[in-house]
């Protein structure tokens, strides 16, 4: 995509994109849309600031996807999500990651790690749902 060309980036259809919670197959899982932002670090930290306090509330649910496809990923933005995820009271069960880079899939790992839930990168979407609500999956 030609970033120069767009305008307004507020206007991307990414960064409008609404997070939200679904039940898949019996469980309900947390959408963390920050796709499609592309290399607007700053309006994937907006919208991740924005949406904590929604899916860090204590009856949320503990599965959340991270969608990251066609979104730099910047060492901010990396550092935010490790923060949203072990700096609050909110427990985690599952967390899965999508569009991930290879860098920031081993940031994330690693400093991830031992936190108390699982992880996954997985670049397939729905692969992603299957995993999160799947009743044997293992670190």
């Amino acid at each position: 995509m030609n970033y120069k060309l767009i305008q307004n980036p507020r206007d991307l259809p990414g960064f409008r994109k609404k997070s939200f919670a679904m039940y898949f197959r019996g469980g309900e899982i947390w959408f963390e849309h920050l796709d499609g932002i592309y290399e607007y670090e700053a309006l994937v930290l907006e919208k991740l600031r924005n949406d904590l306090p929604m899916f860090t509330k204590p009856s949320t649910t503990s599965l959340i996807c991270f969608d990251f496809d066609e979104t730099v990923i910047t060492e901010n933005i990396r550092l935010s999500v490790i923060e949203a995820l072990t700096k609050t009271d909110k427990h985690f069960t599952r967390v899965c990651f999508v569009g991930v880079d290879k860098k920031s899939k081993k940031v994330l790992k690693r400093s991830l790690y031992n936190h108390g839930f699982e992880i996954e990168f997985i670049y397939d979407f729905e692969k992603a749902k299957e995993w999160l609500v799947s009743e044997n999956c293992g670190r």
